[in-house]
């Protein structure tokens, strides 16, 4: 099978696995599985490739570059994870709450890496149950601060400077993380729903450290995109899309308008994983 074939062929079967199966692995099954003489890293492989039904060529080339333990006291000790904490809330149609993996559960944790002709989606797991701030709109997952969602914005956030702008406020993970930066001026929120911005103003917005550097702007991304001025920010973050599946249309719209910009530096969150799918 040549590579961009067995590419797609794993990343359909990663994408079902995580959409319907993603606690299919547990610690019993883990501890059985290493008790034949592999380490638990080896065990979660080896099950994961089962639940896969990938061939042992695949198992081998792939699953070692693409999943991961992590480290649960790393994430907890992130700066929005240990200073920004709320009860359950709810405002329209959205809701905060504490939403949690499973040991052993397996989910994204990065945006793609690429190793020559392979494409790496990025997984991870705790061995331990993990805790995380979750918003949800009717149900659904919107935003969270999860290490996906760490990981993918770091280098955002290092690039961050002055006048910084962000579209989608989520939870304020990136205005917050932008906010302490010495670098950073000023951080401008663009976010069309009202209830979002209500809930971060009431609940999480009290809780920064630096909540006189923030600006919510209750405006349409496109809208609002139109009307501003190269010049305007030294630096713009583009976040208002689940995942690369909705992102990959709003990441054509953008970079149809960005004509314009000179001055502004431009980025997206999960970039990489976007353009695989253009």
């Amino acid at each position: 099978m040549d590579s961009q074939k067995l590419n797609g062929e794993i990343l359909y079967k990663i994408s079902r696995y995580l959409n319907f199966a993603e606690r299919s692995i547990d610690a019993k099954q883990v501890e059985q599985v290493a008790s034949c003489g592999v380490s638990r890293q080896k065990a979660v492989e080896l099950l994961l490739g089962g639940y896969l039904d990938l061939d042992e060529v695949a198992q081998r080339e792939y699953l070692p570059y693409m999943l991961k333990k992590l480290d649960r006291v790393t994430y907890q000790k992130d700066e929005y994870y240990a200073n920004v904490f709320f009860d359950n809330a709810t405002k329209g149609n959205w809701q905060l709450k504490r939403a949690s993996y499973a040991p052993y559960e397996i989910f994204v944790q990065d945006d793609f890496k690429y190793d020559f002709q392979k494409v790496l989606p990025q997984l991870g797991y705790f061995d331990e149950a993990f805790e995380y701030p979750a918003v949800y709109q009717d149900g659904r997952l919107w935003m969270s601060v999860t290490p996906n969602e760490i990981n993918t914005m770091r280098e955002p956030i290092c690039k961050a400077k002055g006048k910084t702008l962000t579209f989608g406020l989520g939870l304020g993970y990136f205005a917050y993380m932008c906010s302490i930066k010495k670098e950073v001026e000023s951080v401008t929120v663009v976010e069309k729903d009202k209830c979002v911005i209500e809930l971060f103003e009431d609940i999480i917005l009290p809780q920064f450290a630096f909540k006189d550097k923030i600006r919510i702007i209750n405006d349409d991304a496109y809208a609002y995109l139109e009307k501003m001025q190269d010049k305007e920010y030294d630096y713009a973050f583009v976040d208002i899309y689940h995942d690369a599946g909705d992102g990959l249309e709003v990441y054509k719209k953008f970079k149809q308008r960005l004509g314009k910009f000179c001055h502004t530096q431009f980025d997206f969150w999960i970039e990489k994983t976007i353009k695989y799918y253009l």
